[in-house]
């Protein structure tokens, strides 16, 4: 009974922050509708001209960003993709994003298996880090699994999973969610472009 009721939380802690993901998904797509229709082509180029068709500066951005807990969401990045094609055909270019946020993933739990959970870290009063590492303490390996497919942090949540010492095996399955994650994203955003 008491592991009925724990698999319930977390699959409704999973369902709540799925539907987060897709409203805020909803509410990126309906800004970016709305910076499209109530400005020119040429006013947009004004506004971002200089960083949107410079991709090795939007590339360095999505890599620091990924890193650094998501600060942007990858989201706009793949609408920058959608609308521009530097880094190719769409679905090909997501992959590459998606790569590139599977592997900042990585280098997040590598950094926090080398800490170890007897670090700082783990330890930390720091806002964003106590939130999820409580998650983490409270949900495991399932966290990785919301990360990877919400807005929850997935670099923050993928360092708190190697200094909590989750098993690297594991880890690398679950957050394979993150690829699923932006597939499913894209192809939304695909659509609602078509």
């Amino acid at each position: 009974m008491a592991l009925e009721k724990i698999l319930r939380e977390k699959a409704a802690f999973l369902l709540k922050n799925i539907l987060k993901g897709f409203l805020y998904l909803g509410i990126l797509v309906l800004v970016f509708f709305l910076i499209q229709k109530s400005f020119s082509e040429q006013e947009r180029l004004e506004w971002f001209g200089e960083i949107y068709n410079n991709p090795i500066l939007v590339m360095s951005v999505y890599v620091g960003s990924e890193i650094l807990f998501g600060i942007i969401p990858p989201e706009v990045f793949m609408l920058w993709s959608l609308k521009t094609g530097f880094l190719g055909p769409y679905f090909p270019s997501v992959g590459i994003l998606s790569v590139i946020s599977y592997a900042a993933g990585l280098f997040n739990y590598t950094i926090g298996s080398l800490l170890n959970h007897k670090s700082q870290v783990m330890q930390s009063d720091y806002k964003i880090i106590a939130k999820y590492r409580d998650l983490f303490l409270k949900y495991g390996a399932h966290l990785v699994v919301v990360a990877a497919v919400s807005p929850v942090p997935f670099s923050a949540v993928s360092l708190l999973a190697g200094a909590g010492g989750l098993d690297r095996n594991k880890y690398l399955l679950f957050s394979l969610f993150r690829i699923v994650r932006f597939f499913a994203y894209a192809y939304i955003i695909w659509k609602i472009e078509a």
